[in-house]
């Protein structure tokens, strides 16, 4: 079974690093650009930084752990799920299952995500757990809400 372990922001990048080990398809077809391994753990991390300090957002980290390996990450904030991630080979129906469990618990019942277009893979599997996309004005963004 999983569990999230709140971790300060300086152990981010090696969790990360185990989500996206292996993970091919989302450098070239799901991540902000196409990346290899190294750039797109420190472009995901450089964004998460850039968000957790801007004024108002109160980042929370946590790591990913499977029988205490590390397996993925969570970046949430005040009523946001900004980032997250699992290892593509530890994503089968119960992990997945219970890590959405987990991030309810974390950040409650009702919140927001925000997604590029081509992430998705991530945007199917938010939806899969009953995120309803909306309208919105942001460009170049999927907005998805969990009520």
């Amino acid at each position: 079974m999983i569990k999230l372990y709140e971790i300060p922001s300086r152990e981010l990048p090696e969790y990360v690093s185990a989500a996206y080990e292996n993970d091919n398809e989302l450098f070239e077809k799901y991540h902000v650009a196409k990346y290899g391994f190294k750039e797109a753990v420190e472009e995901t991390v450089r964004m998460i930084e850039v968000t957790a300090n801007l004024p108002d957002v109160e980042m929370r980290y946590f790591g990913v752990k499977e029988e205490d390996v590390k397996i993925g990450y969570l970046c949430v904030f005040q009523h946001n799920l900004y980032s997250f991630g699992i290892a593509i080979d530890k994503r089968n129906k119960e992990v997945l299952f219970a890590f959405w469990q987990a991030i309810l618990e974390v950040i409650g019942e009702s919140f927001i995500t925000m997604l590029y277009p081509n992430n998705t893979r991530a945007i199917g599997w938010v939806k899969g757990c009953g995120m309803q996309e909306v309208e919105n004005v942001e460009d170049n963004c999927v907005v998805l809400i969990n009520v």
